[in-house]
Parts: structure tokens; C-alpha cells; sequence
């Protein structure tokens, strides 16, 4: 999906350089500026990805935990009879 995006931005970018009617100093400053807006955008979108992930794999962990505690009490349990 991120890939898509920055494919099409680059796609967007190349387009408006070609028929910006401004200078070239002021398209490069733009350029820049919007590069950073886009760069900032992944960041956070990853950010958040990378977030999402990790709040999964610990409730994924604290899951298989408590399903191993179980498992060991119920084990100790049938050991005692």
C-alpha cells in the first residue's frame, strides 16, 4: 500500500515540475517541502503499523502465557490424584 502511494505521489510530483509555471528555485522549494510533508506522513504511518504490531504480538504472548499456566496447573493437578 505504502509503495502504491509513493509511486503515484512520484507519478504526481513529475507532473506538476513539468507543468509548474514557476521558477526553478521555487518548483525545487516545493518539491522539498511537499517531499518532507510526505516523508512525515510514512513516518507516522509506520509509527502507527509498527505500534499495532506490537500491541498484537504482546497480547498474542499474554495469551499463549496464560494458556501454558493452565495447562501446567491442570498437569499438577492430575499428578496429585
Amino acid at each position: 500500500m505504502i509503495g502504491g502511494l509513493l509511486a503515484a505521489v512520484a507519478v504526481g510530483v513529475a507532473i506538476g515540475m513539468l507543468l509548474a509555471p514557476n521558477s526553478g528555485e521555487k518548483t525545487r522549494g516545493n518539491l522539498l517541502r511537499k517531499s518532507r510533508k510526505l516523508v512525515d506522513g510514512v513516518k507516522g504511518s509506520v509509527d502507527e503499523s509498527i505500534d499495532s504490531l506490537k500491541g498484537r504480538f504482546n497480547s498474542s504472548i499474554g495469551e499463549l502465557a496464560r494458556k501454558g499456566k493452565d495447562v501446567l496447573n491442570i498437569s499438577n493437578d492430575i499428578s496429585k490424584v
